[in-house]
């Protein structure tokens, strides 16, 4: 992956990369693939294999500053928290998996404009007077799970977990850990019992409310 990053580089197109990287974050499957077309093509004229095109511009994406700070926070309430404290389980390890499941979520290939479009038509029906009890992002979050379910995305989610771990790891080795055991293990098959990918929903909706 580095030598394709150096490369890339090497060829000028070291910006280009981290402009895929924007473009799948963004979440338009439309826009990420007619990036990451111009991009491939960008590269085969400078004589590079653009196959390992998309992998490289997540890893550049989550390398990143703005991942590292999240990192970094963790990385005090772990440390503040101790070894067996389960943070990982509780409130405030729970909020910074959102944050970073939210994140990586269209990385993973989740199309944000179509997840949207759902959350607003979930929104739209749902009774008004029930909005002042606070549980309808959660109960939206279950209806997009299923709705937009792949077990595709959701395994992608977990690996990049795992990724943002591998990255950061020799600046935040305990946030780095958290991560890797929240991206461990397949997916488990009810969408709704998967924490990453409720996270990243329950976030999703609570930006539209």
């Amino acid at each position: 992956m580095q030598e394709f990053l150096d490369a890339a580089a090497g060829a000028g197109l070291g910006e280009r990369l981290e402009a895929v990287g924007d473009a799948l974050e963004a979440g338009s499957a439309a826009a990420a693939s007619a990036e990451l077309e111009a991009v491939a093509g960008e590269l085969e004229a400078a004589g590079l294999d653009p196959s390992g095109l998309r992998a490289a511009a997540i890893a550049a994406r989550v390398a990143r500053d703005d991942y590292g700070a999240v990192l970094a926070a963790m990385e005090e309430g772990l440390a503040g928290a101790g070894p067996d404290s389960g943070w990982g389980e509780q409130p405030e390890g729970q909020m910074y998996l959102q944050s970073l499941a939210a994140a990586l979520v269209p990385l993973a290939g989740l199309d944000l404009d179509a997840a949207r479009a759902s959350a607003h038509t979930f929104l739209a029906n749902f009774p008004a007077v029930s909005l002042p009890f606070g549980d309808v992002d959660e109960r939206a979050a279950n209806w997009l799970a299923r709705l937009h379910d792949s077990a595709e995305v959701r395994s992608s989610l977990r690996d990049l977990l795992v990724l943002v771990g591998d990255t950061w790891a020799d600046r935040h080795a305990l946030a780095s850990e958290q991560a890797r055991r929240w991206g461990a293990g397949p997916p488990p098959a009810d969408p709704t019992a998967d924490a990453p990918w409720m996270r990243a929903l329950v976030a999703l909706v609570r930006a539209e409310l």
